[in-house]
């Protein structure tokens, strides 16, 4: 059986961007796990004042103090800051230090600068360093010499697609935008990867699932532009975002809060895991849910993570410091939330007055505590009894699985595999609505 960590080592060692050659190389490893369908966006293509950023090629990256190299950027792909333009003069110590950046929180690791992605109409030149090279700058001037070419390239976008009974899919995305991470967001990358092995092998889905791997915000932006009618059946997305560190798995809620996607998940987070954390839009981690929540789209996203991490963003985010214990805890959760999505229904009653369940003829009894009879008073059977009388008039109100495993606190499987009986009893009907979400 594939391993998640084995996935992220075979598609870890590439220098990702938005729109670069590492992409393009990784592609071959990715259809190596599945089949996707390929995406291309030109750079520069531009919406709602997004630019594709092209890709940047270094010829050569190095500081000086006098005849001495002291920072060449053939050593770490890491030294010069994403879209860094050529640059070429002597300056002084105190310019040189604006434009030299390094980790506060990583120290020991070389950062990974990014915002020249997302800031396409900044030129900027700089450095990237470990903490301490800061204090071997003693000189008053230095030498600085970068040379880069800006190369026309296409931004990829990959596409999986499992289709179930219904046209209406639920989005599963991933980035891959971030050069040598393996938490950000490789993981979350092999994560997916791993779920689409194991949806391949289920024979009836009810849902559409995509599996979207792409540049974070430009390549769900661009994507969803260009596919109009795949827009309109997308129900939900779920983002899995840096989730193989050792953290606590955390949910972060949709904008609205209160969806069904938002329900099944802390379901399958409190049915997996001892301890979890939650929190609203955008209050721990930023991505693209602000994509697919814009106007217009209104795809109602939740994000997994174990966000933040000390490695977040440096040299250091490599797969040894990955759990493969934490990732199998996210794909086992991811698992469970796309289970009781696919099998939440509206329940509506096939029958009227009220029906002897004890009879033979239908056998759905769950008997109570029965003062003087029985000294059994445990919650879980009270639960179930209340449950069982009240269905009836729940059905009235249009309620589904999720509502009722959430308000009588019973397990979703269990009161699933409960409420086929009376399905099979022809008491109720199991409805699909579009507007499930």
């Amino acid at each position: 059986m594939i391993k998640i960590i084995d996935i992220i080592k075979d598609i870890f060692p590439f220098d990702y961007s938005v729109a670069g050659e590492g992409n393009d190389k990784s592609i071959k490893i990715f259809k190596k796990y599945l089949n996707f369908k390929i995406h291309s966006y030109s750079t520069g293509q531009s919406l709602n004042g997004w630019k594709i950023p092209s890709a940047i090629k270094v010829i050569k990256g190095t500081i000086f103090d006098k005849k001495d190299v002291i920072l060449d950027a053939k050593n770490s792909p890491f030294h010069l800051i994403s879209q860094c333009c050529s640059f070429k003069g002597e300056i002084s110590l105190k310019e040189l230090k604006k434009n030299i950046f390094y980790s506060t929180v990583c120290p020991e690791g070389i950062p990974y600068h990014w915002v020249g992605l997302y800031k396409t109409n900044e030129k900027k030149w700089g450095f990237c360093v470990k903490k301490n090279f800061i204090k071997k700058l003693k000189s008053k001037k230095y030498k600085v010499d970068i040379f880069t070419k800006k190369i026309t390239n296409k931004m990829k976008v990959l596409e999986y697609e499992i289709k179930g009974k219904t046209s209406k899919t639920i989005i599963i995305n991933a980035h891959n935008c971030h050069k040598f991470q393996a938490n950000d967001d490789i993981s979350g990358c092999a994560v997916g990867i791993k779920l689409f092995h194991y949806l391949k092998s289920i024979p009836k889905l009810n849902y559409t699932y995509r599996l979207l791997i792409a540049p974070e915000l430009y390549g769900p932006m661009f994507w969803l532009k260009s596919n109009k009618e795949v827009k309109k059946n997308i129900k939900g997305a779920i983002l899995i975002k840096s989730v193989g560190n050792r953290n606590e798995l955390k949910l972060q809620k949709s904008f609205n809060g209160n969806t069904y996607l938002d329900k099944a998940a802390k379901i399958a987070l409190i049915g997996t895991l001892k301890k979890h954390k939650e929190g609203s839009f955008r209050s721990i981690h930023g991505n693209d849910e602000t994509v697919f929540e814009s106007p217009g789209y209104s795809i109602p996203s939740i994000s997994f993570t174990r966000f933040p991490f000390k490695e977040y963003h440096t040299n250091l985010d490599v797969p040894d410091k990955l759990s493969e214990v934490m990732l199998d805890q996210t794909y086992k959760v991811l698992k469970k939330t796309i289970h009781i999505l696919d099998n939440n229904f509206f329940l509506k009653n096939s029958h009227q007055g009220l029906k002897c369940l004890s009879n033979k003829k239908y056998d759905l009894y769950l008997p109570a505590h029965a003062p003087g009879i029985t000294n059994d008073k445990s919650l879980k059977k009270k639960c179930w009894n209340l449950m069982m009388n009240c269905l009836p008039m729940e059905c009235i109100k249009g309620q589904t699985i999720i509502d009722l495993s959430i308000k009588y606190k019973i397990n979703f499987f269990d009161l699933l595999n409960y409420l086929k009986k009376w399905r099979d009893k022809k008491l109720l009907k199991f409805i699909y609505q579009k507007n499930l979400f």
